[in-house]
């Protein structure tokens, strides 16, 4: 079978892009769907009534939660949220893709920013996350979200960032530091896009002119053999205004 999981950043909770969102989800029609920014249960479970899918909303420490729908059965499900160095939430949800298989996922969204300080306690959300992960190596595992990271050798626009964002930089002596991301490979996950898209750039924040990639779907060597596309979703057109990310999607042949 063939299996799609989606990452999608909301933003803000949705609000008032509601019918945009749900139209992304719609046109993608993934059996997995990650969702960062949401604010309340309800909104995850009015996208799952009209989706058909079954939702979990992950409490967290902040008003931005991580949640999940999905097309298949889920044999468990949690909310890891441990502060420091857990800034929001890491979901941890099992599915049951046929009879006496699983799948686990992981969804996180890390702490924003590019300044050194806030790399460095993505690295220790990271260390956290893998601690979660690391005794479900053997089975096929993923991690995947809004990682406010970027990958090694990621290009980026530094024309294209506000003025702000570029002052980060030139304080930093132009370098951006990249541990976070850095430790989920050293620890044996793959960047599906990255894999599949060696020279693209993948750009996924913000929409509609996006400057920078952080959202992924790392998956563990299980999986890897399994991974058939990943790509940033460009379409339909609600996409470009229903949030300030554009979603990421693989698909797996399980």
């Amino acid at each position: 079978m063939n299996l799609k999981l989606l990452t999608y950043n909301v933003l803000d909770g949705g609000i008032g892009r509601e019918s945009q969102i749900t139209e992304v989800l719609k046109q993608a029609w993934p059996d997995i769907a990650i969702l960062e920014e949401v604010y309340e249960a309800r909104f995850v479970e009015e996208l799952g009534r009209v989706l058909e899918m079954e939702p979990f909303f992950g409490e967290g420490n902040r008003q931005r939660h991580v949640a999940l729908l999905s097309r298949l059965p889920i044999t468990s499900r949690q909310s890891h949220h441990p502060y420091p160095p857990i800034w929001r939430n890491v979901i941890e949800v099992v599915i049951e893709y046929q009879p006496g298989k699983r799948l686990r996922f992981f969804g996180v969204h890390t702490m924003a920013s590019l300044m050194v300080f806030y790399e460095w306690w993505r690295w220790r959300e990271a260390k956290t996350i893998l601690g979660f992960s690391q005794p479900h190596m053997a089975e096929p595992c993923i991690i995947a979200g809004d990682f406010n990271a970027l990958a090694p050798r990621d290009a980026y626009d530094f024309k294209a960032m506000p003025k702000w964002e570029q002052l980060v930089l030139i304080l930093q002596g132009g370098r951006i530091y990249r541990a976070s991301i850095r430790a989920y490979l050293k620890a044996g996950f793959s960047d599906s896009y990255r894999l599949l898209n060696p020279n693209a750039r993948g750009f996924t924040y913000p929409a509609p002119k996006p400057y920078e990639r952080l959202d992924y779907i790392l998956v563990n060597s299980a999986l890897k053999p399994s991974l058939r596309e990943c790509n940033v979703l460009l379409a339909p057109e609600q996409v470009h205004s229903a949030s300030d990310h554009y979603p990421v999607m693989a698909t797996l042949e399980l």
